[in-house]
């Protein structure tokens, strides 16, 4: 049975740098994952208006084309049973679950991603273990260490929780939504900023990620943010999205063509200052 690549990283203390999958395009996945240069694509099902025949399509589409070397992930839009169940069979090997809030809804998320004895899911579908290069029932036996659990911290509720959500069971991973976390701050949405609240926040949940050995992500807008941050101590980093470089690169090659100048916040944040 393949290993979970992304989750044996990060359990290891080393960084694994990913990517924020929002097209939806099968071909751009598959052209990524071949690449190698990704330890995972996070499929975001929580906002991008994808089905689930898409979300299987993609999620064995990344695991097949890196031959396990990158790891796909499906961000769902709630911690229900059912999108949790369905993100799993759709072939993800990992789940993050946005806005939570409390130690109960962690160990509800726990429960729903594992099978017995840890948690509740039940045997199904046809897609899981093919993921993994595994049988049906080998894959039933092994999965519980192989899934990666992560929740996102992107409430002042779950900062002050942190200390709470960090020590349930079977949690492998805290990962803080900036935009959002911002957000609930009183601040504008954005990546990365100085703003005292946010940065207490961020600082508070990391620090206490470290000290119990808690792998802790987030998302980034650019390398160079990425690149800080894993510097800092996150191990799973976001290095921003496809979409977003994909438009960035396009953007960024217009306005040196045309010497227009870039929109504010557009696409020269992607890539000409960070990349080129």
């Amino acid at each position: 049975m393949r290993n979970n690549h992304s989750l044996h990283q990060i359990r290891e203390g080393k960084p694994s740098l990913g990517l924020w999958f929002t097209s939806g395009s099968y071909m751009l996945a598959r052209y990524l994952a071949m690449q190698g240069c990704m330890d995972w694509l996070m499929i975001d099902g929580e906002h991008s208006p994808l089905d689930l025949s898409t979300m299987s399509l993609l999620a064995s589409v990344v695991a097949d084309a890196s031959q396990g070397k990158c790891t796909p992930y499906i961000r769902v839009a709630a911690g229900t049973v059912d999108q949790i169940k369905q993100a799993l069979d759709a072939g993800a090997q990992g789940v993050l679950v946005p806005m939570v809030n409390t130690a109960q809804e962690v160990r509800d998320i726990v429960s729903f991603s594992r099978y017995p004895p840890q948690g509740v899911r039940g045997n199904g579908g046809l897609m899981p273990h093919l993921g993994f290069a595994a049988s049906r029932s080998e894959y039933t036996v092994k999965s519980n260490s192989e899934i990666t659990v992560a929740i996102q911290v992107e409430t002042q509720e779950s900062v002050n929780n942190i200390e709470e959500i960090v020590t349930v069971p079977g949690l492998d991973m805290v990962f803080i939504g900036p935009n959002d976390l911002h957000i609930s701050y009183g601040y504008a949405p954005s990546f990365w900023s100085d703003a005292p609240g946010f940065r207490t926040a961020v600082d508070k949940v990391l620090s206490t990620c470290k000290r119990v050995g808690m792998p802790c992500g987030i998302l980034m807008g650019n390398a160079a943010q990425a690149k800080a941050r894993v510097e800092e101590g996150f191990t799973f980093v976001g290095i921003g999205g496809d979409t977003g470089y994909l438009v960035g690169a396009v953007g960024a090659a217009y306005s040196y063509i045309t010497g227009a100048p870039d929109p504010a916040g557009g696409w020269g944040a992607y890539v000409r200052k960070d990349i080129q």
